[in-house]
């Protein structure tokens, strides 16, 4: 039976079982038979290939595909191989989820890919969610692309990250995508590494997903003039939808393009546009999937800041020195093992921006560490004796109400204050109503082109589902909900059939749902055919329910 938790706790060090075979000096498990031609790592047949050969290999791979078809045939070849080792490795730990999650960071390790360090590894079947955070030091993928190219702009370890997106899919049972944030070709000293359930992730992991779609050259040359066609109609179709209907906040390099034609995103885009020209803080106030982060970017980007950097830190789940080595950086020996200074996100940003995405995540103490960089434009990396100069605009978004987090003792006052020089406050969704079907057609064209179908449309019943539903996942849940209908549907009209169930069966939408056949059925499935549960769940009697049913013939 496969887990439905895991805590970073469990993975902070390795068993014995397994951390005797990385704490010696020598390998004593590789077996050379030059006589056979043969060369064995834990019984397991390979061969040995010096770094210099692998870097010939991918810099002709790269030259003959183009970057992009080269990081994606890498990527599945590594996700491939990811999900046989897993198997294996389950086997051989005898089904234990635990040993098989870290026997491949062992494995990896043995083969002299790199040594690997577990940041976190936070995992909820019942939340569907993962967090999964690794270090990697001494990585061999990134010296080979290091050698093979001068390009040093993009993390490089396409296949390691592959492996372990497909290693611990299979092992969890669960879609999950690994994406490099971090690689030593760029010149860091350490690769990081994030894997999340692949929900979870936004833009950042499309090309990874892409990869994992990968098809030959043959297929791909025969239905490139399809595809050319298909994406040209659906650009056509999406331009006359929603022509005039959305407003972006405009910059030379503005990023994104938000919809906010409802009225109670006037005042949003207002204050935003009034911040883009200056360096104040910002504090962006809603609840989570509303697109705060979308709102930060837009304002670096189509301000006078926009050619410095633009960096994140998702602070969710991450431990206290995480969040300090990330934010704040530390100098040579800080502690055990900082043999070399780190730059955090202050310093990299210089003369950018900073966007947190949930400040109440900090402690108090970093809270203050932040209030002084604001006020004071200085901070004390870790392990420093003196403080540093910064020069960065900090956005930070909160998910609650800043005052009742004051009160809880959440959030540091004279942190709050500091950021409100730029509050906004970003309504939910459900306040968003004339918003709603904009954004779902344009995901709708994205979904199109991304699946590579046939253009669609929406139905009536559809569309008032979803402008009658109260959305308690935001955008972010309307985005799933439209790629979900986009890959089940299996015509051109979207219906309400093509629903993920629980936006039909529970009591989300802001007046009482028809008791449509789609909705019943729906509502039966979730409750495995209870009426009484079903009648409550729709907020209607069980005689009224069993009306409904009658009349449309499913009693």
């Amino acid at each position: 039976m496969r887990p439905n938790k895991f805590s970073s706790r469990v993975f902070q060090e390795l068993p014995p079982i397994l951390s005797h075979y990385v704490e010696s000096d020598r390998n004593i498990w590789v077996e050379g038979n030059p006589k056979r031609g043969r060369l064995v790592l834990l019984n397991r047949t390979g061969n040995f290939s010096d770094l210099e050969s692998l870097a010939v290999e991918r810099r002709h791979l790269i030259k003959m595909m183009g970057s992009e078809q080269a990081r994606a045939f890498k990527y599945k070849s590594g996700f491939e191989q990811g999900r046989r080792d897993a198997r294996r490795h389950m086997i051989d730990n005898g089904d234990n989820y635990r040993l098989a999650l870290q026997t491949a960071l062992v494995q990896g390790q043995l083969q002299g890919n790199y040594t690997a360090e577990t940041v976190a590894f936070d995992f909820d079947l019942e939340r569907k969610t993962l967090h999964r955070v690794i270090e990697l030091q001494s990585s061999a993928e990134a010296h080979v692309h290091s050698m093979a190219t001068s390009q040093g702009q993009e993390c490089a370890c396409w296949e390691t990250s592959g492996y372990l997106s497909g290693h611990v899919s299979e092992i969890l049972g669960l879609k999950a995508v690994t994406v490099e944030t971090q690689c030593a070709s760029q010149g860091h000293e350490t690769c990081k590494i994030e894997t999340k359930l692949a929900h979870e992730f936004e833009g950042e992991s499309h090309w990874q997903l892409t990869a994992l779609e990968l098809t030959s050259f043959e297929d791909q040359l025969k239905n490139k003039s399809d595809l050319i066609e298909q994406a040209q109609k659906a650009a056509r179709k999406a331009q006359a939808s929603l022509g005039g209907l959305s407003k972006r906040l405009r910059g030379d390099k503005a990023v994104d393009t938000i919809i906010a034609e409802a009225a109670a995103m006037q005042p949003v885009m207002n204050r935003a546009k009034q911040l883009m020209n200056n360096q104040v803080p910002v504090l962006m106030v809603g609840e989570q999937g509303t697109g705060k982060s979308l709102l930060a970017k837009s304002i670096h980007f189509g301000g006078t800041s926009k050619k410095s950097p633009f960096l994140m830190l998702d602070s969710k789940g991450l431990p206290e020195n995480m969040i300090n080595q990330e934010l704040f950086g530390y100098v040579a020996g800080a502690f055990n093992g900082a043999l070399n200074e780190y730059k955090g996100l202050i310093a990299k940003a210089h003369g950018g921006s900073v966007y947190i995405n949930d400040i109440v995540a900090l402690t108090l103490k970093q809270q203050l560490a932040l209030a002084d960089i604001i006020e004071h434009n200085t901070y004390s990396p870790m392990g420093a004796s003196k403080s540093k100069k910064a020069d960065v605009r900090i956005i930070a978004g909160i998910h609650t109400a800043p005052e009742k987090a004051m009160k809880r003792g959440m959030l540091r006052e004279e942190l709050f204050y500091a950021l409100s020089v730029g509050k906004i406050e970003v309504p939910p969704l459900r306040n968003r109503e004339s918003d709603v079907l904009r954004m779902a057609q344009s995901f709708l064209a994205e979904f199109q082109q991304r699946h590579n179908r046939p253009p669609m449309v929406m139905s009536p019943d559809f569309s008032h589902a979803l402008t009658k539903s109260s959305w308690p996942g935001n955008i972010r849940q309307l985005r799933n909900v439209m790629e979900h209908a986009v890959i089940l549907c299996p015509g051109d009209i979207i219906t309400p059939k093509e629903m993920p169930e629980e936006i039909l069966a529970t009591r989300w939408s802001k007046q009482p749902q028809p008791l449509t056949e789609e909705v019943i059925l729906a509502t039966l499935s979730k409750t495995n055919n209870n009426r009484s549960q079903a009648a409550d769940l729709l907020g209607v009697g069980r005689t009224t329910l069993w009306r409904a049913m009658k009349k449309i013939g499913l009693d």
